[in-house]
């Protein structure tokens, strides 16, 4: 039984880094000032400031920084919370349509929001 335990812990540690670094780049992306990550239940528009234009930028950071196929872009539900964009993101992956990403990739992205924030 403490085998499964440990197995199953393992397992979510992915899921809790993609959670986390969605949430740092649409708090870092959101148009309203936020010293914080964003919250799984904030509302992309509503609570965060997003309009379409930095809807299209947070897309294309996630799109370059986890590997997702142009189509399934296309292809996506409309994502109102950034607890839509993760699952999304999660669920792309376990279905090998995107990737984890690096640590260097994480950090060359960080980098490049931080430059456009100046």
């Amino acid at each position: 039984m403490t085998d499964e335990k440990e197995e199953k812990d393992q397992d979510t540690v992915p899921d809790v880094m993609v959670r986390t670094l969605v949430r740092e780049l649409v708090g870092e992306l959101a148009p309203v000032s936020t010293s914080q990550p964003a919250r799984p239940g904030q509302v992309l528009r509503d609570e965060l400031g997003y309009d379409s234009v930095r809807q299209v930028e947070l897309t294309f950071i996630l799109e370059e920084l986890f590997g997702f196929d142009s189509q399934v872009i296309e292809e996506a539900p409309f994502m109102d919370t950034v607890a839509d964009l993760e699952e999304f993101t999660l669920k792309m992956i376990s279905q090998g349509n995107a990737t984890s990403p690096a640590s260097d990739d994480v950090v060359r992205v960080k980098e490049l929001i931080a430059a456009q924030s100046k």
